[in-house]
């Protein structure tokens, strides 16, 4: 939906003329920025926040939201968790980098491998972008071949080799891949492989490669299609790469301490050579890591005599702050029993809620939620992969998330989305009907 018919549109109208204050940031920030905010990513109307707790957000404006945000997905206890705040007000009294090292990382690192299925050493940046890429590295270095694979549909982040999707006419069973925007060399393509996503077409193309692919990157959760009904092909995926020499990365920047403590891993009971992670792992703190087996991680270590050590690095890898806000927020989710449970459970309320309304009704609508994690996915027909969503209801959907926000709710776009353990059954609720009232102010609109 182009920007003109956008604020053409009456609820768009409706949110700038209740907001002057973030319109007027929008204006400010569009004088200097490059995009309207830090990414490509943004909330369709503009909303400038002035304070978070819990489960809420208070914008410039006044007006509080039931978040479902969470910063993108670090935020599974919610905003400012006790523990955390008083970690972070106490780290800053001591300082907040310096670069040398700091017992805090040994900690972190430590809580890190054990909860890790696959961690038995890990390594620390700044960004889950920076642990795929540091992941890959590791494993080109680890085995001598040069070629990684992904799924069609998955998102490891901004670098080069992350950057791809399918080309939409392509076989959905074996999908060629294309570059996702401008700036990256085409040469990329000789370098990555696409598979199909719960699909076992793909283990007949990780075999046919075997001989040229270092390491199969998968989300257990792919962001663009959350559901929990891919464990047996997980599971299935892992013995045919070990099977084949083939290294399995598998990504939980999303997933890792918020589907279960270990993660997707321990979730799906998936048994990967490297694991990398950001997001939940620094307690809300900018962080990446790269965790996973002994022998794969010595390749970060140049000076054990490796042939082919690689170089990582990073001003603010491993600061403090970061590490403070780490430790507190693990150990908070370690001690809490029933977190999990109960995350899921809010996840599951939600979804169930949702599609109960729109199966009455016969919407073209699925919310697709693997536990506190969702998406509500506009289109018609079973979803089995991201291919099974088109470009139909992309205005309804963009409106959709205007009328929520009206309503109350703020959700990230068509990002993602996420419940906290700051949310409550009240909370899920007031979100069922928020969204049901505006899944029915499109279809009065006749949008669906």
């Amino acid at each position: 939906m182009t920007a003109t018919r956008q604020r053409a549109n009456p609820v768009t109208q409706r949110l700038r003329a209740s907001s002057p204050k973030s319109v007027i940031c929008q204006e400010e920030a569009a004088k200097v920025m490059a995009v309207e905010i830090v990414g490509t990513v943004h909330i369709t109307s503009p909303v400038y926040v002035e304070s978070v707790s819990g489960s809420r957000i208070t914008d410039v404006d006044g007006k509080e939201y039931i978040d479902l945000t969470m910063g993108f997905g670090p935020h599974v206890l919610g905003h400012r968790p006790a523990a955390v705040e008083k970690a972070l007000a106490d780290q800053i009294t001591r300082g907040w980098h310096w670069g040398i090292h700091n017992p805090l990382q040994h900690r972190l690192g430590e809580m890190l491998v054990e909860a890790a299925p696959c961690g038995e050493q890990v390594v620390f940046c700044n960004t889950g972008t920076e642990a795929t890429m540091y992941a890959i590295r590791a494993a080109r270095s680890f085995t001598g071949k040069s070629v990684v694979a992904v799924f069609d549909g998955s998102y490891h982040g901004v670098h080069d080799y992350a950057l791809l999707e399918a080309e939409r006419s392509s076989d959905r069973h074996s999908p060629v891949p294309r570059r996702r925007g401008a700036g990256i060399p085409s040469e990329i393509l000789e370098t990555v492989t696409m598979l199909p996503y719960n699909d076992e077409a793909a283990f007949d193309l990780i075999r046919a490669n075997a001989d040229r692919l270092a390491v199969v990157l998968v989300e257990p959760v792919q962001s663009s299609n959350p559901r929990t009904d891919v464990g047996p092909w997980l599971r299935r995926l892992g013995e045919v790469c070990r099977e084949a020499g083939v290294l399995l990365m598998v990504d939980e920047v999303i997933t890792g301490f918020r589907l279960a403590y270990g993660g997707g891993q321990e979730y799906f009971d998936v048994h990967a050579d490297l694991a990398t992670y950001g997001k939940a792992l620094g307690g809300g703190m900018p962080i990446g890591a790269v965790a996973g087996r002994a022998d794969v991680m010595s390749v970060f270590n140049a000076g054990n005599g490796r042939a082919r050590p690689i170089f990582s690095g990073g001003t603010f890898s491993g600061n403090p702050l970061t590490m403070a806000a780490g430790i507190a927020a693990l150990t908070q989710m370690r001690d809490t029993p029933d977190l999990y449970p109960r995350l899921n459970a809010l996840g599951d309320r939600l979804a169930e809620g949702v599609n109960r309304h729109a199966r009455r009704y016969g919407m073209p609508v699925t919310m697709m939620n693997a536990g506190s994690m969702f998406h509500l996915r506009f289109a018609e027909g079973q979803i089995r992969s991201s291919r099974d969503i088109t470009n139909r209801y992309v205005e309804a959907e963009h409106i959709f998330y205007q009328h929520l926000q009206e309503r109350g709710v703020l959700v990230p776009g068509i990002h993602l989305a996420f419940v906290s353990a700051a949310h409550t059954e009240a909370d899920v609720d007031a979100v069922i009907e928020a969204a049901t009232a505006s899944l029915d102010s499109l279809r009065n609109d006749g949008m669906i």
